[in-house]
């Protein structure tokens, strides 16, 4: 068995870096932390206005005369992870509420470069063509949709190459063919009045940059194909889930919602009168309890358009058991040319393709590196939602 190498990978929204046999650090983004300390002194200087005076309706922020919420519950996550073309380095997405940004690291100097950042940018998914350095990345384009679009090595020349009512995620390039990328896409399902109401099956396509040629590669009406990746040889790699509808809206539950807007009216009522007392009196008519606390809900994981539990894998992890976030039939699987497939792993949230032909894979819980037929632990967390081999 090989020396594991380093890998990176992301759990609950943060970055952990692992060298080999030695123990994990995790990684802060000095952009990131730019951010919440500048957030921090607004806070600050602005505090007794949001206090004190009865005018100052916020800015965008909680409830008026209610103080913005401290900058370390505010949304700032890892979004994206992949290999760099340049050795020792690894490329990163960063997505907040206010800027979004793709980051490259150094290894050797814990060195953070920024290449392209923007307003309200979101992205994930990133893969890296190691002859050029081209990134590939998936783009939320609104609530509903997301598309997949290629930048250069140097963070410039941002182009969308996918469009229409889908959502195209988790690109990466073809060791078989340099110029053809292949991505998990499914289609976007819309009711009368144009809200989206479920996802098609995810497919894998594949699309041809240079010659702008697109055509489906595998797909299934009955499983989810996601994070495709092809080998040298040809060969496809792609996680099998079985596929699920949206359950359709509950005429009970429809029933429950008429009988109870009566008294989410009153509700909303006291509270707008709350918010008052607090501008002029500075007195609450309500005293029990207190304002919410914002920031992200750590529950839930939605990966791939389903909404995954992870209290109790959370739960699990703290105790020191290894926990698996997905169940058994999440396969890893390899589809050769011929169209023949072979299950190589199960329970399997992400996995990433490494160049010598090894595998790496994150079951939520653990990180997994198969060489061949032997399979090891490398890593071990909680919530591990995406994991890259660097070097």
């Amino acid at each position: 068995m090989r020396e594991p190498p380093t890998i990176a990978y992301l759990a609950e929204g943060k970055l952990h870096l692992k060298n080999g046999s030695a123990d994990g650090q995790l990684i802060e983004s000095d952009f990131a932390r730019g951010i919440l300390e500048r957030l921090e002194r607004d806070r600050d200087r602005h505090e007794w206005k949001q206090g004190g005076m009865a005018w100052n309706f916020g800015k965008g922020f909680g409830a008026p005369g209610q103080a913005a919420p401290p900058a370390d519950v505010r949304r700032i996550r890892f979004s994206g992870l992949a290999r760099s073309a340049k050795p020792g380095h690894f490329l990163y997405a960063l997505d907040t509420d206010y800027v979004g940004g793709l980051f490259e690291y150094e290894l050797a100097g814990g060195y953070e470069r920024r290449l392209f950042h923007r307003n309200q940018f979101r992205a994930t998914d990133l893969a890296c063509r190691a002859a050029d350095g081209r990134i590939a990345m998936s783009i939320q384009s609104d609530a509903d949709t997301a598309h997949i679009a290629l930048i250069g090595s140097e963070g410039r020349g941002l182009q969308q190459i996918t469009e229409g009512d889908c959502v195209d995620q988790s690109p990466a390039w073809s060791l078989a063919q340099a110029s053809v990328l292949v991505y998990q896409s499914a289609g976007v399902g819309r009711d009368e009045r144009g809200f989206s109401r479920d996802l098609a099956p995810y497919a894998i396509h594949a699309l041809d940059i240079d010659k702008g040629d697109m055509k489906v590669a595998a797909e299934s009406a009955t499983h989810d194909l996601l994070s495709p990746r092809v080998g040298p040889d040809g060969s496809m790699y792609y996680i099998r889930r079985p596929y699920e509808r949206r359950p359709p809206v509950s005429k009970w539950k429809l029933m429950l919602d008429v009988v109870l807007f009566p008294f989410r009216v009153i509700r909303a009522i006291v509270h707008f009168l709350n918010v008052f007392s607090l501008l002029f009196s500075k007195k609450p008519l309500l005293t029990a309890g207190g304002p919410d606390r914002e920031g992200p809900d750590q529950r839930f994981v939605m990966l791939w358009g389903r909404l995954i539990d992870a209290r109790k894998a959370a739960a699990q992890a703290a105790a020191g058991d290894a926990v698996e976030l997905v169940s058994k039939d999440w396969e890893l699987v390899r589809q050769s040319a011929d169209g023949s497939t072979q299950v190589l792993a199960r329970s399997v949230v992400h996995y990433d393709l490494l160049p010598d032909g090894q595998l790496l894979y994150s079951t939520g819980g653990r990180v997994m590196l198969l060489d061949g037929t032997e399979t090891t632990e490398v890593a071990r967390g909680a919530m591990i939602e995406r994991v890259v081999g660097i070097a």
